[in-house]
């Protein structure tokens, strides 16, 4: 179902991808061992990833970065996140074979599955070690084992003394395991490349080769067949004027397509972008408070880009007019920087705007 709003797991679901599907199909085949899926949020990495994954006989651990915070980022945490990957694989059951002889592995024979734990405490078994037992997997069978990895951008937070750097654990990989290949997907574009450090001499990923897959959102004429084919799916006929009103709206974000077109296909009504724009709004307003409360003036600069203060200079006065005093420079220039490493806004010929309309609308709401 293309309006389905969860990602998609098969092609049928999956509006007009093949290029990147195809593109990710022959990096896997014949590229880097290690391979980026980039886009802004909303444009459908997961949904990418998913249906090239069940579509292939690719044994892989998919693991979700986005519940470390549940874990503070901790060891544990990205112990029990890598237990859980392996346990829930598909390939579970023959992957405990490659594990038994690692110290600090317990696995249990469950009813239609496995329960993995590893000692996370003495930090067994290495993650390093793990992994050999992947790529040895993959190398009997004569193919590549993928370790994918879903808003890798989290990793960053696990570095620091007596943690873990994943960079330091592909880098390891990349050199050493020619059967394991890592597929890393971001929506925070700017940081995971800042995480990754590709062109930093003291980074251990200095001087790598990566592979990149990116995403970007649909044409007006894509965005209108998406609502056209998923209203047909649907046994639905919306007029042309709704739909392309709705497409001029919504930018071209393939989430925000598909979940105004989820109410209209629940609802059966076709006045209602205005209820479905606010429904969005408020999303992207709860995701946006949560970057305001690292810093008031990144609300401030995204007040002012959202009222059309697109430059430098106009976003520096607009602020200082609302804060009634002077901004330093490095603090706008950290903060700008920090909302395009964040894909919040972008910049183009010194200009800044948003990277989706939505988040426009939401950032003029911001009670800074």
């Amino acid at each position: 179902m293309l309006f389905d709003p969860r990602p998609k797991e098969s092609r049928s679901e999956l509006f007009d991808r093949e290029k990147e599907l195809e593109s990710l199909s022959y990096f896997v085949k014949s590229g880097s061992p290690l391979i980026l899926c980039i886009s802004i949020r909303r444009i459908g990495k997961t949904s990418l990833i998913k249906v090239f994954l069940n579509e292939n006989n690719y044994p892989y651990i998919y693991i979700n970065a986005r519940r470390l915070p549940e874990y503070q980022y901790s060891i544990r945490g990205s112990y029990t996140l890598l237990a859980e990957s392996i346990a829930l694989s598909r390939f579970s059951n023959k992957l405990l074979e490659y594990l038994k002889g690692l110290r600090g592995v317990k696995a249990t024979i469950l009813h239609g599955g496995i329960s993995i734990e590893f000692n996370w405490k003495r930090r067994e078994p290495s993650i390093t070690s793990l992994l050999e037992k992947l790529n040895n997997y993959g190398r009997d069978r004569n193919t590549f084992f993928l370790v994918v990895i879903d808003e890798a951008q989290e990793l960053r937070i696990l570095r620091g003394y007596n943690r873990l750097d994943f960079r330091q654990i592909i880098a390891y990989s990349y050199d050493n395991l020619h059967n394991l290949k890592f597929i890393l997907t971001g929506s925070e574009v700017g940081l995971i490349y800042n995480f990754l450090e590709f062109s930093k001499y003291d980074s251990p990923l200095y001087g790598r080769v990566s592979d990149e897959v990116i995403l970007s959102r649909f044409s007006r004429e894509e965005s209108i067949k998406f609502l056209y084919a998923g209203f047909s799916e649907a046994g639905l006929s919306v007029p042309r004027n709704i739909i392309e009103e709705t497409v001029d709206a919504l930018d071209g974000i393939p989430g925000w397509l598909a979940f105004y077109g989820y109410k209209i296909t629940q609802t059966k009504r076709f006045d209602i972008l205005g209820e479905i724009l606010e429904e969005a709004v408020k999303v992207a307003l709860s995701e946006l408070e949560k970057i305001v409360r690292a810093s008031r003036y990144y609300g401030l600069i995204m007040r002012a880009v959202a009222m059309g203060f697109n430059n430098w200079t106009s976003i520096k006065r607009a602020i200082e007019a609302w804060v009634g005093g002077p901004i330093h420079n490095k603090t706008l220039f950290n903060g700008l920087n920090r909302l395009v490493d964040l894909s919040v806004l972008v910049k183009e010929n010194e200009k800044y705007d948003f990277a989706d309309p939505v988040y426009r609308e939401a950032a003029k709401r911001l009670n800074i």
